[in-house]
C-alpha cells in the first residue's frame, strides 16, 4: 500500500490555492486546506479537486489541482492534520496570523506528544522577519521544554510570493467558487536556512541565502513598482493597471522608480549582478501590462495607509534608497500620488483624505508614515506634494 504524503495549507485563498497549495499537488503531496469559508472547505471536500486558469496576453488555459480536501481550521481535526501533516504552509496575511496560533501551536504540541517528525512550515505571507514574529507568537504558547523541541525540530522558512492572483468577478465565483485566474510566473524564492533537516523537493522552489535580498526585493521593487503604477494610474482615469503601465507617462514613472531600488537592492547585495536585478525589473514591467489578468486599479492601490506604513512597499522603499545613498525621487513622486488617492468607497483613502484636510499634509505624513516634515525624505515628500499645487 502507498501512503500519500500529506501537506497542509492554512489559508484556502488566492495564494493558498492558486500557488502553494498547487506547488504542493504538483510535488506529489495529498492537500489539506484549512480555512473557515465553508462554502469553500465543503467544495474542496466533495470534489476533491480545483480549477486553475492561467492567464496571459499570449494564451489562457486551465489546469486541474487534484488530490486537495478542506477542514474548518477551527475544528479538533485540523489540530490532527497539523500533527500529521509532512509539511506545511500559511497564507493567511499578517493580521490574521496571531488568530491561527493557538490552533497551530495545539497541533504541535499534539506532534510532540506523539513523537512526530520535524516540521518545516513555508509562511507565505510577504512579511519582514516573518519567521521571527511567528516564533515569537507560537513560543508564548508553547512551555519551557516544548519550546525547546520547536527550536530543534521547527523550520519556520520565509518566503517570497511574486505570483499575481488578482481576484475574480462574483459571477465568475458563482460559476465556480473554486476557480482561480494566475499568471504564469510560479517560481517560490524561500529561506533555505529556514529548513529543518532536508530541503524539500517542490515544484518551482528557490532556496536561497542570503533571503533578505529576495524580501526586500519583492517589497521594495514589485510591491513597490505595482502601487506607484496604481496611483498614478487612478489618478490618469484608468481602471486597469494594464492601461496605466502601457501610458508612457506612468511607464516612466514606474520604470525609474523601480530603477531607484535596483541600484539600492546591488549597493547592499554587491554579488549578485546588477543585470540580474534589472532583468527581474524588466519582467515585472511585463508583467504588470498582462491584459489577461483584469488587475483593477482598485484592488493595487487599496488600503493607502497601510502602503504608506514606515516599512511598507513605498515609504520603506524610499528609506531604503536613502540608506543606500540613492536618491528615491520617482519614488516619492509615488508616495505623494498615495497621498492624493481620493477613492470614496476606500476607508483608508477617505481617513487619508479627512486627516489632510483637518490636520495638514505636515502633520498627516508624520502620523500614516512615521516621517517627520524637517527629515531628508519628509522635506522631498512635502516639496514634491506642493509643488503639485494642493494645499
Amino acid at each position: 500500500m502507498i501512503v500519500m504524503k500529506k501537506a497542509v495549507m492554512y489559508g484556502a485563498g488566492n495564494v493558498g490555492r492558486g500557488f502553494i497549495g498547487k506547488v504542493f499537488a504538483e510535488s506529489g503531496y495529498e492537500v489539506c486546506f484549512l480555512d473557515i469559508d465553508q462554502i469553500l472547505l465543503q467544495e474542496l471536500s466533495e470534489k476533491r479537486s480545483y480549477t486553475v486558469q492561467i492567464v496571459s496576453n499570449d494564451e489562457d488555459y486551465y489546469t486541474t489541482v487534484m488530490g486537495v480536501y478542506g477542514v474548518d481550521a477551527r475544528s479538533g481535526q485540523a489540530i490532527e492534520e497539523i500533527a500529521t501533516c509532512h509539511i506545511m504552509a500559511t497564507a493567511v496575511g499578517v493580521n490574521a496570523l496571531p488568530h491561527i496560533i493557538p490552533t497551530l501551536a495545539k497541533g504541535i504540541r499534539r506532534r510532540i506528544e506523539s513523537q512526530g517528525n520535524p516540521l518545516n512550515i513555508i509562511l507565505a505571507e510577504n512579511q519582514l522577519d516573518v519567521d521571527k514574529i511567528v516564533r515569537g507568537l507560537i513560543d508564548k504558547e508553547l512551555d519551557e521544554e516544548e519550546r525547546q523541541w520547536a527550536n530543534e525540530n521547527l523550520g519556520l522558512v520565509e518566503a517570497s510570493i511574486g505570483r499575481m492572483i488578482p481576484p475574480l468577478t462574483e459571477e465568475e465565483k458563482k460559476g465556480d467558487p473554486l476557480l482561480i485566474a494566475v499568471e504564469p510566473y510560479s517560481a517560490l524564492p524561500v529561506d533555505s536556512l529556514g529548513f529543518k533537516g532536508e530541503i524539500p523537493n517542490l515544484v518551482g522552489l528557490v532556496p536561497f541565502s542570503p533571503f533578505d535580498f529576495y524580501v526586500k526585493r519583492k517589497l521594495f521593487l514589485h510591491n513597490m513598482g505595482h502601487s506607484i503604477c496604481a496611483y498614478l494610474g487612478h489618478e490618469k482615469g484608468y481602471k486597469y493597471v494594464f492601461q496605466a503601465i502601457e501610458d508612457p507617462g506612468v511607464y516612466r514613472v514606474v520604470s525609474q522608480g523601480m530603477g531607484e531600488s535596483v541600484k539600492a537592492l546591488h549597493k547592499e547585495y554587491p554579488k549578485i549582478p546588477i543585470r540580474e536585478i534589472e532583468e527581474n525589473k524588466e519582467d515585472l514591467l511585463y508583467r504588470f501590462g498582462n491584459r489577461a489578468l483584469k488587475d483593477t486599479i482598485f484592488r493595487v492601490a487599496g488600503d493607502p495607509a497601510r502602503k504608506l506604513r514606515v516599512n511598507d512597499r513605498l515609504i520603506g522603499a524610499a528609506l531604503y534608497c536613502l540608506n543606500q545613498g540613492i536618491v528615491p525621487e520617482r519614488i516619492v513622486e509615488g508616495i505623494v500620488s498615495a497621498y492624493h488617492y481620493h477613492q470614496p468607497k476606500d476607508l483608508s483613502s477617505v481617513d487619508i483624505q479627512e486627516r489632510i484636510e483637518q490636520l495638514g499634509i505636515e502633520e498627516t505624513v508624520e502620523r500614516i508614515s512615521g516621517i517627520e516634515r524637517d527629515s531628508q525624505l519628509g522635506r522631498m515628500i512635502l516639496e514634491k506634494y506642493f509643488q503639485r499645487g494642493i494645499e
